[in-house]
């Protein structure tokens, strides 16, 4: 496992609106000072784009600009909730000729991201899914789906297709809301060249052991990309990763050593009212502090517990190393 590449995404230096205040808590910054500012953030080299939203300066403009920022376009997602007209779904939506709209739109992204020299594109069906009983014909949905997604990937094979999977938001119940469902979405593609992209924070709402998500993608050769954040589990937060969970993230990164993971560790986080640069930092100095926990501990004592049934005195070990015993006051 060679040395950890960390990037984040643009939207962090968004208006950051939420469904109460829709304009935001702050004044969006244009998409140039956007990739100056993260290329100052210590630690990240590499940014998150989105498309067509980022690319409204050209995409000429936008290689001139991550060249001079010495920054790595990672990974370019395509837009498939931004607009009124998926209300309904994307590839899942019954309108045939709003499926080949967004079918459309990723080949477009699939072309932008080998432009700036992006290997992968972010699919984030966040509009695929329902609201009510009785709405969705789930067959179907799932079959214009699969057939869309396979289109994509047989496109450009050279690009890596990642699917993004949530439980909800903005449907109340999304198309490819788990692992699971993401992983069986893909391999019913039969495309070699499409894989997962996991969200911590859609893990955790999700119910789910991130590990364990992990582990299970690994089998299938599926992990292709990774967002880092944190929440509550109620809901998608997008908070500072490490701020509420500690020993399943330590478990995750324990995972991901383990699989030989490689790929981007990207800060995916909505910063509404704290500083994006700090908010940013601090989750990469959490990610590079949870590895250096890991190394204290050691992964033969943690492969070596997983042999037995008891998990206590790993957890001893763990909590050892976190919350050291005080010192003896003095006599």
């Amino acid at each position: 496992m060679g040395e950890i590449k960390f990037a984040t995404g643009t939207w962090i230096y968004g208006t950051v609106g939420d469904r109460y205040l829709l304009g935001g808590y702050r004044q969006g910054l244009d998409i140039i000072e956007r990739a100056k500012l993260i290329s100052e953030i210590d630690g990240v080299t590499g940014i998150e784009m989105i498309y067509p939203a980022d690319f409204y300066v050209g995409i000429d403009s936008i290689g001139e600009v991550l060249n001079l920022s010495g920054l790595d376009c990672c990974i370019v997602g395509v837009d498939l909730t931004g607009d009124p007209a998926w209300r309904y779904g994307s590839f899942s939506s019954r309108d045939e000729a709003l499926r080949r709209r967004a079918v459309e739109l990723s080949l477009e992204t699939m072309d932008a991201a080998a432009t700036l020299g992006a290997d992968r594109i972010n699919i984030w069906p966040g509009e695929d899914g329902h609201d009510y009983p009785f709405q969705a014909d789930y067959s179907r949905s799932w079959e214009w789906f699969r057939s869309c997604l396979a289109e994509v990937a047989g496109h450009r094979p050279d690009i890596k297709v990642c699917v993004e999977y949530k439980l909800r938001e903005p449907r109340n119940r999304s198309l490819v809301a788990t692992v699971c469902k993401a992983a069986l979405m893909c391999r019913e593609t039969g495309m070699d060249n499409v894989g997962v992209t996991i969200d911590v924070g859609h893990s955790l709402q999700a119910g789910e052991n991130i590990a364990e998500s992990i582990a299970l993608l690994d089998r299938l050769d599926m992990l292709y990309h990774l967002h880092l954040n944190d929440n509550y589990r109620g809901w998608d937060d997008d908070m500072v990763v490490g701020s509420v969970h500690l020993v399943e993230l330590l478990e995750m990164v324990y995972a991901l050593r383990k699989t030989g993971y490689d790929g981007w560790y990207s800060i995916d986080i909505y910063p509404y009212r704290e500083d994006p640069a700090a908010a940013v930092g601090e989750s990469v100095r959490f990610v590079k502090g949870l590895l250096a926990l890991l190394d204290r501990v050691g992964e033969e004592t943690i492969d070596a517990a997983l042999e037995q049934d008891d998990p206590i005195p790993l957890l001893s070990r763990i909590r050892e190393e976190i919350l050291p015993a005080p010192a003896d006051p003095p006599a």
